[in-house]
């Protein structure tokens, strides 16, 4: 039974959920959890359907529910801190959030959850693992964002760079940023900061070479040869 209610919520809710339809998601998990009302993932799926209507009671009744029945399973809590900190209660959120982190330390979500509680409560960002997969890039660049946003440059770039490493596809939004960090290190600083500018062309470069027709990309690397020429070139830059 649990099988089939499963595979049904597998391919069925996803299609529903992408067309927006959330009375038919509602009525399908519904049906679900009333023909067995043990099963976790159904509970899960009832607590998303109404999270996606802002139905914040209903949603939390989903997630307790299917916390109950699978205590070992690091999701329904995750999810009740994402209501929390959806109506701005970081603290509890972050409770939380270390409760899913304590299931499940590997899961990348809950450490990018931690990492916005941490930007909102003005708090030291939530540290990521040494050793990273591929699916943990896009944490990796929501915490570059973060420092960048905090004008926290140096860290920017570190996780910009890192995100890179762990990227096989898609690289050209996040050498785009790389770029920007660097000239906005640069404008910040109120001093010549070495190999800034330099480094900003370099990944402008490289992010024109994957996207050509990137307009935004053109300008700033105009830009940045223009402010490069006024401060004088970098001595360190061999010409051939």
């Amino acid at each position: 039974m649990q099988e089939r209610i499963s595979e049904m919520l597998n391919h069925a809710d996803t299609f529903i959920f992408l067309l927006g339809d959330l009375a038919t998601l509602e009525a399908l998990i519904t049906f679900a959890t009333n023909l067995d009302g043990t099963f976790a993932p159904a509970w899960i799926g009832y607590g998303n359907a109404f999270a996606a209507q802002e139905e914040v009671d209903q949603a939390m009744l989903g997630y307790r529910t299917a916390a109950c029945l699978f205590p070992g399973c690091h999701l329904p809590t995750l999810y009740i801190g994402m209501e929390y900190m959806r109506n701005h209660s970081f603290k509890l959120a972050e409770q939380f959030f270390m409760q899913a982190k304590t299931i499940c330390p590997s899961d990348p979500l809950v450490y990018n959850e931690l990492g916005v509680v941490a930007y909102h409560m003005k708090d030291t960002l939530a540290h990521i693992p040494s050793s990273l997969s591929e699916m943990w890039e896009p944490t990796v660049v929501n915490l570059a964002h973060a420092y960048r946003k905090l004008k926290i440059y140096h860290e920017a770039i570190s996780c910009y760079e890192r995100a890179l490493t762990l990227l096989n596809r898609n690289l050209h939004p996040c050498i785009q940023k790389t770029a920007r960090v660097y000239d906005n290190e640069f404008v910040s600083s109120g001093s010549l900061v070495q190999d800034n500018f330099s480094a900003a062309i370099t990944y402008y470069h490289k992010a024109l070479w994957l996207k050509p027709d990137d307009q935004f990309c053109t300008e700033m690397l105009s830009l940045a040869l223009v402010d490069e020429g006024r401060h004088g070139i970098d001595p360190k830059i061999e010409f051939e």
